[in-house]
């Protein structure tokens, strides 16, 4: 049989990683094809993930509220865009574009930057989404955290590859959740090939970060926002098992929270994880020799998180919490595990080629093999691609049915009453009891609607409850709510127009006796009461200053940002345009005859 042509066998490779990309995202992420379908009366709601069809301009969705912005830019850019265009479905789609464009970019760098071959490619793509990071963060609802995490892969590839303009439109796209901005940044500074091409990559990301630096810097109160010290114990890498962190983290695994590890997942999953991970080191030296930093960047994402998890560790990360402006950014440890991603793709490729008799040694960034056809050389290496697909599904084998809880939910029509209620008075601070940010409805914790259902200023206390423990808090918010439930009326001084009482959420009803005595004091009347909410309005209440001039910061950082985004797609653009038009002009053409002749 005549081999064919090398260009002609690439662009075979590239639309199958296309279309496997497309299926990996079918079977893995189908609660988020479902929410391409409008549908108003649902929102995705788990844990700390909440995207109704629309959100209000309120302080929590604008990040202009007491306390440093925690969902920039993906809430606000949720909330400006959702008038017109259904919040749910751009989390969506960006969730599946970031899917796609990581699948396919694995595939990529296996057969660019390793001289894989099609097997290989196949495997590196369904990793970047079959693994225990992304599913964990999605079911601990940090679903931007999660599309970063898919993205690595395109962002390593782009940065290599030069690649600047879609390079910036995946910085942005990571840059929804200030952590994924740091994840995409390390990614681009350590594979890009030249030191000019890291400082652009350097500030690029600093204008994708922009939407939450110039809030965080420019609001006075953001500092009075507190990271506990005792956080970092809390949220350091876990053990899945006896193994330790260090064999979770092996895995791409070990969140702090255990109750947002797949159903699926076993030790004998942790075990097949630790198995696959040594088998994809013994490819090391080969990554060591021809792609050094990567290689230190894979081992230092396995060996950091564990290592910061020891009683030495948590007492240097809480150090800095505590004296460290940011650093609380870094408390979640485990995080920083995907940052090993874009190496194992590249482990993947040489894992599979060493089983090739040409290529016994890895040969990693040489030309593929020339195949004489044996059963060895065809055989060996797609056994070897198919036995690490099916180590990657076992690390959480029934993964499509453990996204189950991210389907979307059904959205009580009371919100809709008090949202109609609030706006019609002045908006002061709305505060939620009970006290804290997280409710329970069914089996299902969630982060409170009312953050971001409401209008004005819905007040975050900003502090979490870990294991019984209560850490961070933002002063000013929890003095508030302490006054009101020891029975001190402190509401109208300190601006507070509305107050809600979620009486499903309380579990201790003595706990609210006093509060009750102040909501039901001169001064307050309660409005509404259905569904297991109390809505009560608090007279003249001395009203804070228009959040106008807060806005401002993030009015300019998101103009920037999406000034880079633009650019970064119209370069992609042209480019792809141009290259369309090469290709014609030089595509062979029939003549009168019948012959071909190029376009030429």
């Amino acid at each position: 049989m005549k081999p064919q042509p090398l260009k002609t066998t690439a662009t075979r490779d590239r639309r199958i990683a296309l279309g496997w990309s497309f299926l990996i995202s079918i079977v893995t992420l189908w609660p988020f094809w479902l929410g391409l379908r409008p549908d108003s009366s649902k929102a995705f709601l788990l844990r700390d993930m909440f995207v109704p069809d629309s959100l209000p301009e309120n302080s929590n969705n604008l990040g202009i509220n007491e306390g440093a912005p925690r969902a920039l830019p993906q809430d606000a850019v949720l909330t400006l865009f959702s008038p017109t265009v259904s919040a749910t479905l751009l989390a969506s789609t960006l969730v599946l574009v970031s899917c796609l464009m990581g699948c396919y970019f694995a595939a990529a760098m296996v057969r660019d930057m390793a001289g894989g071959r099609l097997s290989a490619q196949l495997v590196a793509a369904l990793f970047v989404v079959w693994n225990p990071f992304v599913i964990e963060r999605f079911l601990q609802g940090q679903w931007t955290v999660a599309t970063a995490g898919m993205l690595l892969p395109a962002v390593a590839f782009l940065a290599a590859a030069r690649s600047h303009g879609l390079l910036y439109v995946a910085i942005c796209l990571c840059g929804f959740v200030p952590t994924g901005l740091i994840l995409a940044l390390i990614t681009a500074l350590v594979f890009a090939p030249s030191h000019r091409e890291r400082l652009r990559n350097l500030i690029a990301s600093i204008i994708a970060a922009l939407p939450w630096l110039l809030p965080a810097v420019w609001v006075s109160n953001s500092s009075q926002t507190r990271s506990d010290a005792l956080s970092a114990a809390l949220f350091s890498a876990r053990g899945e098992t006896f193994l330790g962190p260090l064999a979770s983290t092996m895995g791409l695994s070990g969140i702090w929270n255990a109750e947002a590890v797949p159903p699926s997942r076993t030790l004998f999953s942790v075990v097949v994880s630790v198995i696959l991970c040594v088998v994809l080191m013994l490819g090391f030296k080969e990554l060591w020799r021809v792609y050094r930093g990567v290689a230190v960047l894979t081992v230092l994402a396995l060996v950091t998180p564990p290592l910061l998890a020891t009683g030495w560790g948590v007492g240097l990360m809480g150090f800095a919490i505590s004296h460290v402006p940011g650093a609380g950014m870094f408390r979640d440890t485990s995080k920083f595990v995907c940052l090993a991603i874009p190496g194992f793709v590249l482990l993947i490729a040489v894992a599979v080629e060493r089983m090739d008799p040409h290529r016994r040694t890895g040969d990693l960034c040489g030309a593929p093999a020339k195949v004489d056809g044996s059963g060895r050389s065809r055989w060996a290496p797609r056994a070897a691609a198919a036995g690490l697909a099916v180590a990657c599904v076992l690390t959480v084998p029934a993964y499509p049915a453990d996204m189950a809880p991210l389907k979307r939910v059904q959205i009580s029509e009371t919100w809709s009453q008090m949202f109609t209620i609030i706006s019609g008075a002045p908006n002061g601070k709305i505060v939620l009891l009970p006290p804290g940010n997280y409710r329970t409805r069914g089996e299902r914790p969630h982060v409170d609607p009312g953050l971001k259902l409401l209008p004005g200023s819905p007040m975050d206390p900003g502090f979490l409850v870990v294991d019984g423990q209560v850490v961070d808090g933002n002063p000013a918010s929890m003095g508030i709510l302490s006054d009101l439930m020891n029975g001190k009326n402190t509401l109208q001084r300190n601006g507070v127009s509305w107050v809600l009482v979620d009486w499903y959420s309380i579990t201790d009803g003595a706990a609210m006796t006093k509060a009750l005595q102040v909501l039901n004091s001169k001064g307050i009347r309660r409005v509404l009461s259905v569904d297991n909410y109390d809505l009560y309005r608090v007279q003249s209440p001395t009203l804070p200053r228009s959040p106008v001039q807060d806005r401002a910061p993030l009015f300019v950082g998101m103009t920037f940002y999406w000034m880079l985004m633009m650019w970064g797609l119209c370069a992609w653009l042209w480019r792809v345009t141009r290259r369309l038009q090469l290709s014609g002009r030089n595509r062979p053409l029939p003549d009168k005859t019948g012959k071909t002749h190029s376009a030429d």
